[in-house]
This record gives structure tokens, sequence and C-alpha cells, in this order.
């Protein structure tokens, strides 16, 4: 029983090198052979550990719209005003891609590799945190959020994904890449949905 536990224990423990594998090369160049290998146990007791390579997909992606639901919901607890909601929403996404950037480029850029329920249930949670983000903006907006509206947030949210890694590339310095990130978000809310 020693050796299941020290094996359970070295999975958990080097499971964020999986996270980095599936980054880096793309999921569907990852085979379970690779990530048994990425994670120091033996290809065929992969199985032991992870159901299949696409149920690990689905947990990063899981964690990372989970985190950013229960950052959502501290910060709707503690902002009532749509204004500093919306703005503290905005920080802390880009706060935590310190911790999950990782998370976030296969949120992006994978998700579409997830099949079946695995697929609704993570469309499910985005749109869950689409929706935290559009309930500030319809108290904000000069008129209500029609279909168009919805996709804006969508975009936003695509957009929130991706830009603190695009930032990275442009060797701004940080306090400058994020003011810059904070305006081209804020000026993209303004514009697509008119705000007041």
């Amino acid at each position: 029983m020693l050796g299941v536990t020290v094996h359970r224990s070295r999975y958990l423990e080097n499971r964020h090198l999986a996270l980095a594998l599936f980054a880096e090369q793309g999921y569907g160049q990852v085979s379970m052979r690779d990530l048994a290998m990425q994670l120091g146990i033996k290809a065929g007791s992969i199985y032991h550990h992870v159901e299949s390579k696409e149920a690990l997909l689905f947990e990063f992606i899981e964690e990372l719209y989970e985190q950013l639901l229960h950052n959502a919901a501290l910060i709707a607890r503690h902002n009532a005003e749509p204004t500093q909601r919306l703005a503290a929403l905005i920080d802390a996404h880009l706060d935590l891609h310190g911790d999950m950037g990782l998370h976030f480029r296969l949120a992006e850029q994978e998700a579409r590799c997830l099949s079946g329920e695995r697929l609704e249930q993570a469309l499910a949670l985005r749109q869950a945190y689409e929706d935290t983000l559009l309930e500030p903006l319809q108290k904000l907006a000069s008129e209500p959020l029609d279909a168009g509206g919805k996709a804006a947030v969508a975009s936003v949210v695509s957009l929130l994904n991706q830009l603190p890694r695009w930032m990275d590339a442009s060797k701004l310095p940080a306090e400058q890449g994020r003011e810059l990130m904070t305006r081209m978000i804020r000026g993209t809310l303004r514009g697509a949905l008119r705000l007041r």
C-alpha cells in the first residue's frame, strides 16, 4: 500500500508538469506515454492516476474557471457598486495569470479538444463566469444588453485570458503593461456596450 501512496503523491507533485506539457506542446501532440514520462510514473500505470488525457485537460480548465468564479463571488460580496465590481473583476482576472497562466492558455487554445459532457461542462463554467461580468455591465449599459452585448463579453473574456501573455512578449515594464491591458479592456467594453 505504501507504493501506491508514494506513486500517487509523485503524480500529485508532478501534475503541474503535465499542465506545462499540454501548454507548450499542445494537447493533440502529447501522448499518454509522454504524460507518464513527464509525471515520473510508468506508462503502464498511468491509468491508475489519470482517467484519460481528455479528463486531465478538463481538470485543468475546470480548476481555472472554478477559481475565477470563486474570486467573482468574493468580489460580489464586497463590491455592490457596478463600476467598482467590474474594475475588481478585471483586476482579479489579470492577477490570476501570475498563478494560473498555463491554465488560461489551455482554456483558450485547447478547450476545443474536449468532447461530449466535458465540453458541455467547460462551456457552462465559462458561461457562468461570463455572467459574473454581465451583471455589473448590464447595470452600466445605456440600453439592455442583447446578443451582441453578450458576444462582446465573451470576446472580452478571451481577451482577458490572453492579454497578459501578449504583454509579456512586448517587454513593457510590468506596471506599464498592466495599465495598458486595463485600458484596452475598459475601452473595448465601453465601445462595444456603449457604457455610461
